[in-house]
């Protein structure tokens, strides 16, 4: 035995009706049994998978281990436990996420992974609707990848729009791990690996190469039904329904009026005696045929059955697996799998039990125990050897304490989904896009690119793939978002759409006409998502009165002093005049058209055909002033003084304005 002890491997599987413990070890590709026992409670200590009594549960315990110590000779000190189905929260979930069509990288996927977790988690918090009870992500794992919606075997490094995973996770309340390990420690035993009964029962009744398979495992116990369901290589499905074998068991202590632990031998009789013998509460002796207890029993098994069939198809999307296997004591009894194969309208042969004989790959050497309810404790071992662990560590995140299940190579990954750190906090997500139709084409602003979380491990520098081990010390900085795209108008306009211009004396800055969905906006609107924008530059003098809103229908439009069209292009310093067709229209052409340069602090007359200058700065001019500028004898008549302002008779105090046609000449007398 020396060379076995120590990688000897004890399994314990505390049920709810009976406690059942493995001894063995690994040998090349077999595990070897060297020792079995089982005990059941002196009273009903545990309920539905719960231990509800630590001590009556440890009495059980501490037999169990006794004995086996006595069979193999020597002390047990560890042993390797499992979890009850009941206790668990599994949950599918599909997690989706926009990358842009770049390369995909091993951190994306990852970060979609903590998606999926952290919608679990949500799930789990509105079932429970209390957020003060404390659960364990205990695994999760990938049933598929898609890429733009087909599905994919692996992501990375692959380009696309968008990534997405069927994200299967399961939760375990603390509160079970802590009565599991009060109780092994209560009998001298330290608890070196966890794992959960539906993982153990499935290692060993369907092994990864089967698991390309549509199949089933059913773990009918004596408080719950557990089941898992496998496809295309994985397990994709956990489930479990709060029906199993005491709920026949109570029906023939109401019927016979006997005690629990009668009742539960007239159950397990019932699968390899004809005729059986009990004594009720009255001491009295009866004896009845199985068949009579089995007619009692129809409507409560056919009840179990259906109620198993319809969570199978359920966790099944929808539809029967190809088989099913069954382990546990409960689906022990006679006429469960004919009604359970009839549910699920599969043949007889396709709902079977599987029992610790028929299990590959193990050996017997010591006493033999057979039944459908030695298989999970098998399991227990066989999966405590697979994974090398299923044991708790404890490692430091930000300065909290935080307890993982050891149930592979842990990484720091691990860490931060149990302690539910926001993963937003450990990938910095870029910013969203923004998409809208500009003239009438698809338009995208990329958002700011995210910084990635600053990750220490014992002072060093780590990412989320860094492995861990118990008692590390991790850091995380937050990462930061990038900033949603965001855009304004006047982003849009190029620096060539805006020019500065005179218009009718004033200073105008053109800008293009803007409009979003149909709406006509300033240049400080900010554009929202899949808004409609339209831009339409002002290049023509045309343009330009439109948008100030100014008719030239019938008018004088005058660029840098020469007359124009209307579709005249502009451009930066033009000097632009739009004004009605008047006679002071004509003269301002008559000036224009001669070259003079228009001064805005002079007036400027036409005086006997000739271009004056006026200074307006002084006091307003009349007629009279003008005789200043011609050279004519007043004193020598040479017939009548004609005197024409704009052709019309003037007075010499009439005021000149600017643009105006004067004449002074002599007329002779008729």
């Amino acid at each position: 035995m020396n060379e076995q002890d120590n990688n000897l491997i004890f399994g314990l599987d505390i049920g709810t009706r009976t406690v059942v413990g493995v001894v063995g070890y690994k040998r090349e590709k077999n595990f070897e049994v060297i020792a079995m026992d089982i005990e059941e409670h002196d009273s009903r200590a545990m309920v539905d998978g719960q231990i509800h009594d630590i001590s009556e549960v440890a009495k059980a315990v501490r037999r169990v281990k006794e004995r086996l110590e006595a069979k193999i000779g020597c002390e047990l000190k560890e042993v390797a436990i499992a979890a009850a189905g009941r206790s668990l929260k599994t949950y599918s979930v599909k997690a989706e996420n926009e990358i842009d069509t770049i390369k995909i990288t091993n951190k994306h996927i990852r970060m979609l992974e903590i998606d999926g977790v952290t919608l679990a988690e949500e799930k789990l918090k509105q079932e429970l609707n209390d957020n003060d009870l404390e659960y364990f992500c205990v695994a999760h794992t990938v049933v598929n990848y898609y890429l733009d919606g087909y599905v994919i075997t692996n992501l990375e490094g692959h380009r696309g729009k968008l990534i997405s995973a069927v994200v299967l996770a399961t939760f375990l309340p603390k509160s079970v791990v802590d009565s599991l390990y009060a109780v092994v420690n209560r009998v001298g035993l330290n608890v070196t690996t966890l794992t959960l009964e539906p993982i153990a029962a499935i290692n060993v009744v369907i092994p990864e190469k089967l698991r390309l398979l549509n199949l089933c495992l059913l773990d009918v116990g004596a408080g719950t039904s557990d089941i898992a369901i496998t496809r295309d290589g994985s397990i994709t499905a956990y489930g479990m329904i709060p029906i199993a074998g005491d709920e026949i068991t109570e029906q023939l202590i109401h019927h016979y009026l006997v005690d629990f632990s009668t009742a539960e031998k007239m159950k397990i009789d019932c699968s390899k005696e004809e005729n059986i013998t009990f004594a009720d509460i009255f001491a009295t002796i009866i004896t009845v045929p199985k068949g009579e207890i089995l007619k009692l029993l129809e409507p409560t098994i056919q009840e179990l059955a259906d109620k198993v069939a319809n969570k199978i198809v359920e966790l099944n999307a929808g539809k029967a697996p190809n088989a099913v296997f069954c382990v546990g004591g409960g689906g022990q009894v006679p006429g469960f799998t004919k009604k359970l194969a009839k549910f699920l309208a599969l043949q007889d042969d396709r709902v079977v039990l599987k029992s610790s004989k028929s299990i590959d790959n193990i050996e017997y050497k010591s006493d033999y125990l057979e039944g459908t309810n030695i298989v999970t404790p098998i399991g227990i071992c066989v999966t405590s050897v697979q994974q090398k662990g299923y044991n708790f560590i404890e490692v430091k995140l930000n300065g909290e304490t935080v307890r993982l299940l050891n149930s592979r190579k842990l990484k720091i990954l691990d860490a931060g989904i149990v302690k539910e750190f926001n993963h937003e906090n450990l990938i910095g997500r870029k910013g969203k896009d923004l998409k809208f139709i500009l003239n009438g084409k698809p338009k995208k602003i990329t958002g700011e690119m995210g910084e990635q979380a600053e990750i220490l491990l014992n002072g060093k520098v780590a990412d989320l793939e860094t492995f861990i081990k118990e008692g590390d010390n991790i850091k995380i900085k937050p990462a930061k978002n990038g900033i949603d795209a965001k855009v304004v108008i006047s982003d849009l306009i190029d620096s060539d759409d805006i020019c500065y211009i005179m218009f009718n004396d004033h200073d105008v800055k053109v800008r293009s006409n803007v409009k979003i969905n149909k709406m006509t906006v300033d240049a400080s609107m900010r554009v929202e998502e899949d808004d409609e924008v339209v831009i339409t530059k002002i290049k023509t003098v045309e343009d330009l009165c439109k948008q100030q809103g100014i008719q030239y229908e019938s008018k004088s439009i005058y660029m840098n002093n020469k007359k124009i069209d209307i579709h005249h292009h502009i451009k930066e310093g033009d000097c632009i005049y739009i004004e009605d067709q008047t006679i002071e229209n004509v003269k301002n052409q008559n000036i224009i058209e001669k070259g003079f340069t228009k001064s805005n602090n002079n007036a400027i007359i036409i005086l006997n055909n000739e271009l004056i200058e006026l200074n307006l700065n002084k006091t307003p001019y009349m007629f009279v002033d003008l005789f200043n500028y011609i050279d004519i004898d007043t004193a020598n008549k040479k017939g009548k003084l004609e005197m024409k302002l704009n052709k019309e008779n003037v007075l010499l105090t009439d005021i000149i304005k600017d643009g105006d046609i004067a004449d002074i000449k002599w007329v002779e007398d008729n």
